[in-house]
């Protein structure tokens, strides 16, 4: 694939801020500020949100604001692998949300020409588009089945903001704002295992299903994208699984059961009333 043809947006290019916010001061507002939209705009049950009420509210046009200050980031700002995961896993969903807003995006996703390579912002004079945090950055520039190259070319500069550890439990928390992704969430360095638990274990106990007849387990298309990352897939989904009778019955035939992937709804995750 050649990343030169495609013309990005930089969504929080504008006039130098003229202080340096060290980066890991700069996470702890993005955090607090990416929580509050949430807080303030998720619809209680179906956690999507309304990105229409979002243009209009003063928090947003802060949080805009804030993230100008992402171009003077270091990579040693962020010392521990907790940091650096919960950093760029805000900062992954805060560009979804930033980009749906900005480019009045109604339906999907997919409305943009290359969303997840397009839509980027600086830090620390280097580009990320979401694939780049995705792939490059929280995957450690792993290889899987929808991005089978390294999307960080040896030499790229962007090397060295890999995280220091990987955690699968990452694909549970990135939202692009599509139906089928996880819930948008902020997370916290100080509590980031308990919340990566709680965001796999909300994800796979609403959306694995077993057909007993078959002997088949639906499971979402992640797991279909990303197997390398989990290991042995259903063990690991066993693990994260509630008990009760979808466990048990996994449990008793997890060597003889077929796994299907459901399709994946790229739908916009949208709360907003109709216009």
């Amino acid at each position: 694939m050649n990343r030169r043809v495609i013309e990005p947006v930089v969504l929080n290019a504008g006039p130098d801020v003229g202080r340096r916010t060290p980066l890991a001061a700069l996470a702890v507002e993005l955090r607090a500020r990416l929580a509050a939209i949430i807080a303030t705009h998720a619809d209680p049950t179906t956690r999507y949100l309304d990105y229409r009420a979002i243009r209009k509210a003063p928090d947003f046009r802060a949080f805009v604001e804030m993230t100008r200050g992402l171009v003077a980031g270091r990579p040693d700002d962020l010392s521990t692998p907790e940091e650096q995961i919960a950093f760029w896993l805000n900062l992954y969903n805060a560009l979804a949300l930033h980009a749906i807003i900005a480019l009045d995006i109604h339906k999907g996703v997919g409305e943009v020409h290359e969303f997840f390579l397009r839509i980027q912002y600086d830090v620390g004079g280097d580009h990320f588009a979401l694939a780049d945090i995705e792939h490059g950055v929280l995957r450690q520039n792993r290889p899987s089945r929808n991005q089978p190259i390294a999307i960080f070319a040896p030499g790229d500069p962007r090397l060295r903001w890999r995280v220091t550890r990987f955690d699968p439990r990452v694909h549970f928390a990135l939202t692009c704002g599509t139906r089928s992704c996880p819930p948008f969430r902020a997370y916290d360095a100080t509590r980031l295992d308990i919340q990566l638990d709680l965001a796999t274990r909300g994800f796979i106990n609403s959306d694995v299903e077993v057909d007993e007849a078959r002997g088949t387990v639906m499971l979402s298309r992640i797991f279909h994208w990303y197997e390398d990352d989990f290991g042995e897939v259903l063990g690991f989904v066993l693990r994260h699984l509630d008990s009760g009778p979808v466990r048990d019955w996994l449990a008793a035939h997890r060597h003889e059961v077929t796994a299907a992937h459901r399709a994946y709804d790229w739908g916009l995750n949208d709360a907003s009333a109709p216009p």
